[in-house]
């Protein structure tokens, strides 16, 4: 099992699927607690109460399955690379690679419609009988749209909160934005339930304190984690920030010589071929300093084109923050790149406005990754 506190029950794609241990005692007490509540009813008796319950319990665990399949079908066909499956008392967890925007939303909705559909197909059983041997599926019903429904709300760590991202990416193009959109929609929806709870009288039920304390609880956390994730990408120090990573560039063309380049050369900034029309500038590749300086003496009459190497076909603007940096990286924003550049050693242009002002590199980027990291798991023992 690993770092994995559960049994694995099968595979998926390549990837194992677990069952947390979390989830046994989950399911005993819907079966005991709930069958208990139904066996009360003047309607059915105490078998078709139990048993009722335990066709609650076993569509949940079908749903929450399906769902977390789901997840991962759609994943596979979007030729993303799945981990790990895990089910447990919250639900279940998928994790795959990171993907493109288009992916994420179609694979973050994937899950809520499996759940609307298992209950359209309980709800066909109960339609169909409509004995109370068969009550179980109307409820099962009910339990899988909300389920369905619960997810689609716009709020992180939830479905519909990645969905809601992935969509103002695609919308505006900047994950920072996106991120944060969602991260005050949790709030807003945080706010909304608090009023519900003051106006409505509700708070008066101990029934409906403790769902919207769990509810408001589980919002809580997914949002609260981004806003400090955005308190981090606002400081200008952060190592991630476009300004911090930013390496000196020298405007060059590409016709230069390299020997001819050498008196222009302060002998550490990367030089950017540039093509120039009037006040527009057009960075077309880039030579790094360690390169440049080992063709100076065997090929000093070639162009500097010749040793040149492909820039991102994305900037970088000089004010980006560490969420948006890491996202040219390695997310949303580098899906967006050619195909042949995905995977690749890249270096980006950091533009003020429209003017080349630096360069940020791959390696420059992995660099600032690890040494954050490192930092993070030094100072957190």
């Amino acid at each position: 099992m690993g770092s994995h506190s559960g049994l694995r029950i099968g595979s998926f794609a390549g990837a194992p699927i677990y069952l947390r241990l979390s989830w046994f005692p989950l399911m005993a007490l819907v079966v005991v607690g709930y069958g208990m509540n139904l066996a009360s009813w003047r309607s059915l008796t105490d078998v078709q109460g139990y048993l009722a319950a335990g066709v609650v319990a076993g569509t949940l665990a079908l749903g929450v399955f399906a769902h977390e399949l789901a997840h991962a079908a759609v994943g596979k066909a979007r030729g993303l690379r799945i981990s790990s499956i895990s089910l447990n008392m919250w639900g279940g967890q998928t994790k795959m690679q990171t993907s493109s925007a288009a992916s994420s939303l179609l694979v973050s909705l994937a899950g809520p419609l499996v759940n609307f559909a298992v209950a359209a197909l309980c709800q066909v059983v109960w339609l169909a009988t409509g004995s109370a041997d068969f009550f179980g599926f109307a409820l099962a019903a009910q339990v899988n749209l909300a389920i369905g429904i619960f997810n689609l709300i716009p709020a992180f760590p939830l479905d519909g909160g990645y969905a809601l991202e992935a969509l103002i990416f695609l919308l505006v193009g900047r994950r920072s934005v996106a991120t944060r959109v969602t991260a005050y929609t949790g709030l807003l929806l945080l706010a909304l339930l608090a009023s519900a709870l003051l106006f409505t009288g509700l708070w008066r039920s101990l029934w409906a304190l403790l769902v919207a304390a769990a509810l408001g609880f589980y919002l809580w956390s997914g949002t609260n984690l981004t806003l400090r994730q955005l308190a981090q990408d606002s400081d200008p120090h952060h190592p991630l920030r476009a300004s911090s990573l930013m390496a000196p560039a020298q405007l060059a063309e590409p016709t230069s010589t390299i020997g001819g380049a050498l008196g222009r050369w302060d002998g550490t900034s990367h030089l950017l071929l540039v093509e120039q029309e009037g006040a527009d500038v057009r960075p077309l590749s880039v030579v790094d300093p360690t390169t440049l300086a080992a063709s100076l003496a065997s090929l000093d009459q070639q162009p500097l084109a010749a040793i040149a190497q492909p820039l991102a076909a994305r900037t970088l603007p000089v004010t980006a923050g560490s969420i948006d940096t890491f996202d040219e990286y390695s997310g949303f924003a580098h899906y967006r790149l050619p195909d042949k550049q995905q995977g690749q050693e890249l270096t980006w242009v950091v533009v003020d406005g429209a003017t080349p002002v630096g360069v940020v590199s791959s390696q420059a980027i992995t660099r600032a990754v690890l040494t954050t990291v490192g930092a993070g798991t030094s100072s957190s023992k």
